[in-house]
Protein backbone atom coordinates (compact mmCIF):
# COMPACT_ATOMS: atom_id res chain seq x y z
CA UNK A 1 0.00 0.00 0.00
CA UNK A 2 1.24 3.77 -0.81
CA UNK A 3 1.24 6.04 1.56
CA UNK A 4 -0.23 9.59 0.46
CA UNK A 5 2.04 12.20 2.26
CA UNK A 6 0.37 15.46 3.39
CA UNK A 7 2.74 18.41 1.28
CA UNK A 8 1.08 21.05 4.07
CA UNK A 9 4.51 22.50 5.66
CA UNK A 10 3.81 23.36 9.58
CA UNK A 11 5.66 26.65 10.66
CA UNK A 12 7.84 26.95 13.70
CA UNK A 13 7.82 29.94 15.64
CA UNK A 14 10.10 32.82 15.44
CA UNK A 15 11.61 34.71 18.71
CA UNK A 16 9.75 38.08 18.66
CA UNK A 17 12.24 39.75 20.55
CA UNK A 18 15.84 39.85 20.90
CA UNK A 19 17.75 39.47 23.98
CA UNK A 20 18.80 42.98 24.08
CA UNK A 21 14.68 44.32 23.83
CA UNK A 22 13.90 42.15 26.61
CA UNK A 23 16.73 43.37 28.88
CA UNK A 24 15.97 47.25 28.29
CA UNK A 25 12.03 46.46 29.07
CA UNK A 26 11.13 47.51 32.81
CA UNK A 27 10.23 44.25 33.88
CA UNK A 28 11.96 45.05 36.89
CA UNK A 29 13.50 41.22 37.08
CA UNK A 30 16.81 39.75 37.53
CA UNK A 31 17.49 37.59 34.68
CA UNK A 32 21.22 37.62 35.81
CA UNK A 33 20.54 34.02 37.68
CA UNK A 34 18.28 32.22 35.77
CA UNK A 35 21.15 29.38 35.45
CA UNK A 36 22.39 28.81 38.97
CA UNK A 37 26.25 29.26 38.70
CA UNK A 38 26.51 29.68 35.15
CA UNK A 39 28.63 32.54 33.43
CA UNK A 40 26.80 35.05 31.46
CA UNK A 41 26.79 32.98 28.07
CA UNK A 42 24.67 30.79 30.18
CA UNK A 43 22.28 33.20 31.44
CA UNK A 44 21.77 34.29 27.65
CA UNK A 45 21.26 31.24 26.59
CA UNK A 46 18.43 30.64 29.07
CA UNK A 47 16.80 34.07 28.34
CA UNK A 48 16.80 33.02 25.04
CA UNK A 49 15.08 29.88 26.07
CA UNK A 50 11.91 31.86 27.53
CA UNK A 51 11.77 33.95 24.61
CA UNK A 52 11.79 31.15 21.93
CA UNK A 53 8.52 29.74 24.59
CA UNK A 54 6.87 32.95 24.89
CA UNK A 55 6.53 33.17 21.26
CA UNK A 56 5.75 29.61 20.84
CA UNK A 57 3.10 30.53 23.56
CA UNK A 58 2.17 33.54 21.34
CA UNK A 59 1.33 31.38 18.04
CA UNK A 60 -0.58 29.16 19.69
CA UNK A 61 -2.87 30.84 21.55
CA UNK A 62 -3.64 33.24 18.55
CA UNK A 63 -4.22 29.91 16.30
CA UNK A 64 -1.25 31.37 13.48
CA UNK A 65 2.62 32.14 13.42
CA UNK A 66 2.16 35.64 13.26
CA UNK A 67 5.62 36.07 12.08
CA UNK A 68 6.23 36.64 7.82
CA UNK A 69 6.28 32.35 6.67
CA UNK A 70 5.83 30.72 3.23
CA UNK A 71 3.19 28.54 3.68
CA UNK A 72 1.99 26.02 0.83
CA UNK A 73 -1.60 24.79 1.54
CA UNK A 74 -4.00 23.37 -0.91
CA UNK A 75 -7.79 23.07 -0.31
CA UNK A 76 -11.48 22.70 -2.89
CA UNK A 77 -13.28 25.66 -3.69
CA UNK A 78 -15.68 26.31 -6.79
CA UNK A 79 -16.00 28.73 -9.76
CA UNK A 80 -17.73 32.33 -9.22
CA UNK A 81 -20.22 32.71 -11.46
CA UNK A 82 -18.24 35.77 -12.46
CA UNK A 83 -15.40 33.06 -13.69
CA UNK A 84 -12.80 33.49 -10.34
CA UNK A 85 -11.77 31.30 -7.77
CA UNK A 86 -11.83 32.97 -4.65
CA UNK A 87 -10.65 31.19 -0.93
CA UNK A 88 -9.64 32.50 2.17
CA UNK A 89 -6.13 30.42 3.15
CA UNK A 90 -5.04 29.44 6.92
CA UNK A 91 -3.53 32.59 7.89
CA UNK A 92 -2.83 36.15 7.78
CA UNK A 93 -2.32 39.00 6.79
CA UNK A 94 -1.96 37.77 3.39
CA UNK A 95 1.32 39.41 1.51
CA UNK A 96 1.69 37.45 -1.84
CA UNK A 97 0.81 34.62 -3.63
CA UNK A 98 4.05 33.05 -4.72
CA UNK A 99 2.55 29.61 -6.86
CA UNK A 100 -1.12 28.39 -7.84
CA UNK A 101 -1.92 24.92 -9.59
CA UNK A 102 -5.40 24.14 -10.39
CA UNK A 103 -7.20 21.37 -11.82
CA UNK A 104 -11.01 19.10 -11.64
CA UNK A 105 -8.62 15.70 -9.91
CA UNK A 106 -6.46 15.96 -7.27
CA UNK A 107 -4.27 14.03 -9.11
CA UNK A 108 -4.16 16.28 -12.18
CA UNK A 109 -3.23 19.80 -11.40
CA UNK A 110 -1.97 22.34 -13.87
CA UNK A 111 0.43 25.03 -12.88
CA UNK A 112 -0.43 28.62 -13.38
CA UNK A 113 2.61 30.51 -14.90
CA UNK A 114 0.71 33.76 -14.66
CA UNK A 115 -0.37 35.04 -11.25
CA UNK A 116 -0.15 38.76 -11.96
CA UNK A 117 -4.25 38.93 -12.46
CA UNK A 118 -4.70 37.87 -8.58
CA UNK A 119 -6.38 39.86 -6.00
CA UNK A 120 -5.11 39.92 -2.46
CA UNK A 121 -6.86 41.21 0.42
CA UNK A 122 -5.65 40.76 4.03
CA UNK A 123 -7.39 37.12 4.89
CA UNK A 124 -8.84 36.35 0.97
CA UNK A 125 -7.22 35.66 -2.45
CA UNK A 126 -9.31 36.46 -5.53
CA UNK A 127 -7.81 35.13 -9.13
CA UNK A 128 -9.53 35.25 -12.62
CA UNK A 129 -9.15 32.51 -14.60
CA UNK A 130 -8.66 33.90 -17.59
CA UNK A 131 -5.81 35.84 -16.59
CA UNK A 132 -4.00 32.81 -16.07
CA UNK A 133 -3.08 31.52 -19.33
CA UNK A 134 -4.06 28.10 -18.53
CA UNK A 135 -4.41 25.58 -21.22
CA UNK A 136 -7.04 23.09 -19.89
CA UNK A 137 -9.53 20.10 -21.13
CA UNK A 138 -10.84 17.46 -18.76
CA UNK A 139 -8.27 15.86 -19.61
CA UNK A 140 -5.79 17.65 -18.70
CA UNK A 141 -3.54 20.40 -20.34
CA UNK A 142 -4.36 19.65 -23.67
CA UNK A 143 -4.86 23.25 -25.29
CA UNK A 144 -8.39 23.35 -25.17
CA UNK A 145 -8.97 26.19 -22.87
CA UNK A 146 -10.15 26.24 -19.30
CA UNK A 147 -13.22 24.06 -18.87
CA UNK A 148 -14.22 25.72 -15.12
CA UNK A 149 -17.73 25.88 -15.44
CA UNK A 150 -19.34 27.89 -12.23
CA UNK A 151 -19.92 26.49 -9.34
CA UNK A 152 -17.99 23.52 -10.81
CA UNK A 153 -15.17 22.04 -8.14
CA UNK A 154 -11.95 22.46 -8.38
CA UNK A 155 -9.21 21.39 -6.57
CA UNK A 156 -6.26 24.04 -5.73
CA UNK A 157 -2.47 23.60 -4.49
CA UNK A 158 -0.69 26.68 -3.30
CA UNK A 159 1.80 28.72 -1.85
CA UNK A 160 1.67 32.41 0.06
CA UNK A 161 3.35 34.73 2.33
CA UNK A 162 1.59 35.93 5.22
CA UNK A 163 2.09 37.52 8.71
CA UNK A 164 4.38 40.56 9.55
CA UNK A 165 8.42 40.62 8.73
CA UNK A 166 10.47 39.75 11.74
CA UNK A 167 14.11 40.06 10.78
CA UNK A 168 17.70 41.21 11.72
CA UNK A 169 20.62 43.57 10.92
CA UNK A 170 22.82 40.93 9.23
CA UNK A 171 25.72 43.63 8.52
CA UNK A 172 26.45 46.27 10.42
CA UNK A 173 24.95 49.74 8.85
CA UNK A 174 26.35 52.63 9.44
CA UNK A 175 24.45 56.16 10.80
CA UNK A 176 23.22 57.42 7.04
CA UNK A 177 22.88 53.94 5.25
CA UNK A 178 21.09 53.99 2.61
CA UNK A 179 20.06 50.39 2.86
CA UNK A 180 19.69 47.52 4.82
CA UNK A 181 21.07 44.17 4.83
CA UNK A 182 18.77 41.43 6.69
CA UNK A 183 19.07 38.19 7.79
CA UNK A 184 15.67 37.80 5.73
CA UNK A 185 13.21 39.72 3.35
CA UNK A 186 10.37 37.29 4.18
CA UNK A 187 7.26 39.34 4.11
CA UNK A 188 8.63 42.95 3.10
CA UNK A 189 6.87 44.80 0.48
CA UNK A 190 7.93 48.35 -1.05
CA UNK A 191 6.94 51.37 0.85
CA UNK A 192 5.96 49.54 4.11
CA UNK A 193 7.84 51.04 7.42
CA UNK A 194 9.75 48.58 9.41
CA UNK A 195 10.90 49.87 13.05
CA UNK A 196 14.39 49.04 13.74
CA UNK A 197 14.29 47.97 17.53
CA UNK A 198 17.46 49.44 19.26
CA UNK A 199 17.14 51.19 22.18
CA UNK A 200 18.17 54.87 22.37
CA UNK A 201 18.87 54.71 18.79
CA UNK A 202 15.25 53.14 17.52
CA UNK A 203 13.93 54.44 14.66
CA UNK A 204 11.11 54.46 12.08
CA UNK A 205 12.61 53.58 7.98
CA UNK A 206 10.43 53.34 4.65
CA UNK A 207 11.64 50.45 2.35
CA UNK A 208 12.16 52.31 -0.94
CA UNK A 209 10.09 51.58 -3.94
CA UNK A 210 13.41 49.96 -5.94
CA UNK A 211 12.87 47.06 -3.35
CA UNK A 212 12.64 43.80 -5.33
CA UNK A 213 10.22 41.19 -2.90
CA UNK A 214 11.73 38.37 -1.37
CA UNK A 215 15.59 40.01 -1.00
CA UNK A 216 17.26 40.33 2.14
CA UNK A 217 18.92 43.80 1.13
CA UNK A 218 16.28 46.24 1.58
CA UNK A 219 17.13 50.18 -0.12
CA UNK A 220 15.45 53.30 2.05
CA UNK A 221 13.16 55.81 0.90
CA UNK A 222 15.92 58.04 3.55
CA UNK A 223 19.27 57.18 5.12
CA UNK A 224 19.16 55.63 8.64
CA UNK A 225 19.62 58.10 11.37
CA UNK A 226 21.22 55.97 13.70
CA UNK A 227 24.09 53.74 13.23
CA UNK A 228 22.76 49.58 14.22
CA UNK A 229 25.08 46.69 15.07
CA UNK A 230 24.38 42.92 13.74
CA UNK A 231 21.61 41.37 15.43
CA UNK A 232 19.19 44.07 15.60
CA UNK A 233 15.81 43.61 15.38
CA UNK A 234 14.00 44.61 12.32
CA UNK A 235 10.33 44.71 11.66
CA UNK A 236 6.41 45.56 11.33
CA UNK A 237 5.34 43.56 14.21
CA UNK A 238 3.02 45.59 16.03
CA UNK A 239 4.60 46.86 19.44
CA UNK A 240 1.50 44.93 20.72
CA UNK A 241 3.06 42.07 20.19
CA UNK A 242 5.64 42.60 21.61
CA UNK A 243 4.84 43.98 24.67
CA UNK A 244 2.32 40.79 25.27
CA UNK A 245 6.10 38.61 24.15
CA UNK A 246 7.67 40.53 27.02
CA UNK A 247 4.70 40.06 29.88
CA UNK A 248 4.86 35.99 28.80
CA UNK A 249 8.19 36.04 28.91
CA UNK A 250 8.32 37.47 32.39
CA UNK A 251 5.89 35.29 33.54
CA UNK A 252 8.08 31.91 32.46
CA UNK A 253 10.93 33.37 34.58
CA UNK A 254 8.95 33.87 37.61
CA UNK A 255 7.66 30.09 37.76
CA UNK A 256 9.35 28.10 40.18
CA UNK A 257 7.21 25.13 40.92
CA UNK A 258 6.15 24.21 44.07
CA UNK A 259 8.63 27.35 45.81
CA UNK A 260 7.48 30.31 43.70
CA UNK A 261 8.63 33.34 44.19
CA UNK A 262 6.12 35.62 47.15
CA UNK A 263 5.63 38.97 46.44
CA UNK A 264 4.77 41.26 48.85
CA UNK A 265 1.78 44.42 47.54
CA UNK A 266 3.44 47.95 48.91
CA UNK A 267 -0.53 49.79 48.89
CA UNK A 268 -1.57 46.88 51.34
CA UNK A 269 0.78 46.27 54.21
CA UNK A 270 1.39 42.30 55.25
CA UNK A 271 -0.60 40.71 52.41
CA UNK A 272 1.26 38.79 49.97
CA UNK A 273 0.13 37.46 46.26
CA UNK A 274 2.01 34.11 45.33
CA UNK A 275 4.05 34.08 42.21
CA UNK A 276 2.01 31.42 40.69
CA UNK A 277 -1.06 34.12 40.86
CA UNK A 278 1.32 36.91 39.40
CA UNK A 279 2.09 34.82 37.12
CA UNK A 280 -1.30 34.41 35.89
CA UNK A 281 -2.03 37.84 35.75
CA UNK A 282 0.93 39.02 33.83
CA UNK A 283 -0.06 35.76 30.57
CA UNK A 284 -4.07 37.39 30.83
CA UNK A 285 -2.58 40.85 30.56
CA UNK A 286 -0.82 39.88 27.18
CA UNK A 287 -3.94 37.64 25.83
CA UNK A 288 -5.86 40.79 26.41
CA UNK A 289 -3.31 42.37 23.87
CA UNK A 290 -3.38 39.28 21.77
CA UNK A 291 -6.97 39.37 21.00
CA UNK A 292 -7.29 41.18 18.14
CA UNK A 293 -4.35 38.66 16.62
CA UNK A 294 -6.40 35.22 17.31
CA UNK A 295 -7.59 33.51 14.16
CA UNK A 296 -10.96 32.15 14.73
CA UNK A 297 -10.71 28.28 13.66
Amino acid sequence: MTSVVSPIIRQVSRPYLTLDEYKNAPTALDYGNLVQGGNQAAQDAELTNAITRASSYIDQYCNQVLAATLDLEQQRVRVANDGTLRWHPKYAPIVSLNSLSVGYYPGDLTNVPDLSGAWIEEQQIVFPLQSGQLQWSSQGPLGLGWGGNPRSQTYINYTYVNGYPVSKVATQASLGATSLLLDTGLGITAGQVLKIYDGASSEDVIVASTYVYGSATVPLASPTLYAHAVGVAVSSLPAAVKQACILITSAYLKIRGDASLVLEVTNRPGQQIEGSQKVGSDIAHAQEILKPFRRIR
